[in-house]
């Protein structure tokens, strides 16, 4: 019975995980490397500490390189929380719309996949950054270095993400 829990939570950790991609304010590495750690010690799963620690070297750098492009992305335009939280509530929305999907066609998948993560999230960053009142220039710039952040974080953490579960499940 205890071991089901222990599965049910790893499980949900992954899935914050794979959130976590997508939504900058949750902490998806993290989970990943702690569902990690409960596979190895309590699921005898036989991940290996070396390949734990490699999964937690992995979420570091991604953290790390994560701040740093962030700061060289501030440096070409300054964007306020605002603009954050709308990368932010613009991939919510972006996943529920490609969740909702459904198509057999890979072409269209794609353009909803864009729309929803890449669009979704600058539009609502626009939206967020026009209540400071600047121009629509400002508000333009500040919008799109916000959604490059987003993505840069996005593909960061996805690349983690991938790894370790190859690594715990495939490898």
């Amino acid at each position: 019975m205890i071991t089901i829990l222990w599965w049910c939570l790893a499980v949900i950790l992954l899935g914050a995980g794979f959130l976590g991609c997508f939504i900058n304010k949750i902490p998806g590495p993290v989970s990943v490397l702690i569902a990690a750690i409960i596979g190895e010690t309590l699921l005898k799963l036989h991940i290996g500490w070396g390949v734990i620690a490699a999964i937690a070297a992995l979420v570091v750098l991604s953290m790390v390189v994560s701040k740093v492009v962030a700061k060289l992305l501030q440096k070409l335009h300054e964007y306020s929380k605002r603009a954050s939280w709308g990368t932010t509530i613009g991939s919510i929305f972006g996943l529920i719309v490609l969740l909702a999907f459904k198509s057999n066609s890979t072409a269209l998948l794609i353009l909803i996949g864009v729309v929803g993560l890449v669009l979704l999230p600058f539009a609502f960053a626009f939206l967020f950054e026009l209540t400071n009142k600047k121009g629509s220039s400002e508000t333009l710039k500040s919008a799109s270095v916000a959604t490059g952040v987003y993505l840069s974080n996005t593909f960061l953490k996805l690349v983690v993400f991938v790894v370790a579960i190859y690594v715990m499940f495939l490898g």
